[in-house]
């Protein structure tokens, strides 16, 4: 029993760390403008990606810099896909950002 005990904990921290990337804090932003000259598309592979909850980490933090467009995640195909101006940020900026919110950018 005890050992049904921390398996039902575990399972909700797990559960919990990965809802809260769906989170939002109220805060509502305009985008920036983004060119669309310069408007390039990238798909990114990114593991350790389990729910939508991930999926929105991983949307969130990408649409934090400057000169995104839009973002997809998907947690099944285990990718991110980001339009965004080239002339604003790059690709490693936004791998870097993947990074910085937990999950693994693989090249």
């Amino acid at each position: 029993m005890k050992h049904f005990g921390l398996l039902l904990i575990a399972a909700l921290l797990l559960t919990s760390a990965c809802n809260q990337g769906g989170k939002t804090d109220g805060e509502t932003k305009t985008a920036p403008e983004v060119s669309l000259e310069n408007l390039v598309e990238v798909t990114i592979p990114v593991y350790g990606m389990t729910c939508e909850g991930c999926e929105n980490a991983v949307k969130k933090s990408i649409s934090s810099l400057e000169g995104i467009g839009e973002v997809t995640a998907s947690h099944t195909d285990s990718i991110a896909t980001v339009k965004y101006d080239k002339t604003a940020v790059t690709q490693e900026d936004i791998e870097r950002k993947i990074a910085e919110a937990g999950y693994t950018v693989v090249k």
